[in-house]
């Protein structure tokens, strides 16, 4: 059976999709079908907003302060479902809800969505993994190509002007150090928090 909700790190994480328009070579979904009290992460098929709201009904909301979209996809996928998501989680739970993305759901949803997100996530985590769009497309393998890199580096500097807490990943050991350093530069030009995980 596969986990909608699981518990990882201290927080309620939210699995709604496996689609995901990379292929990174670091995806922890190669190597593992679960994380945290999740069993398996694969989902036989995507929930419903409905029973995904039946399903936080069956967690002790109290016990987390953050609710976080990530888990075996891309959350965009499903963007306009996880904004309706993200409202019931702020107006039933008054939780801080987090975002965990590759920074490409902009041109998966094929329009600017940082302004829908305002108000509703309070939070964003993206996953940058690259200093620049040849090694970004040796990485992460995204069906974008090279357009991918430039699509993030937009979607940053939007996140930037409206969401309040924005950080900029990369997962070590897959670039160089140099590479790492130079994500580091570009997130601090960017005027965003950096992290290396």
């Amino acid at each position: 059976m596969s986990d909608i909700l699981y518990r990882y790190c201290g927080s309620l994480y939210v699995n709604m999709t496996n689609r995901c328009p990379n292929r990174c070579v670091f995806c922890v979904r190669n190597g593992t079908d679960g994380l945290g009290s999740a069993d398996s992460l694969w989902l036989e098929k995507e929930p419903t907003v409905d029973e995904m709201y039946r399903e936080f009904h069956k967690w002790n909301m109290k016990e987390y302060d953050e609710v976080v979209f990530c888990g075996y996809g891309e959350p965009t996928e499903r963007f306009d479902d996880m904004m309706k998501i993200a409202e019931h989680i702020h107006t039933k739970y008054n939780k801080r809800v987090r975002l965990n993305t590759n920074g490409l759901g902009s041109l998966i949803n094929g329009r600017d969505i940082v302004p829908e997100m305002v108000g509703r996530i309070d939070r964003i985590s993206i996953s940058l993994n690259a200093p620049n769009a040849e090694r970004y497309d040796e990485v992460c393998r995204s069906r974008f190509g090279k357009d991918a890199f430039p699509a993030i580096l937009d979607f940053i500097k939007e996140c930037r002007e409206r969401i309040p807490g924005v950080t900029v990943s990369v997962v070590s050991g897959f670039i160089s150090q140099a590479e790492e350093d130079e994500c580091e530069r570009m997130a601090r030009s960017m005027n965003v928090a950096f992290r290396s995980r």
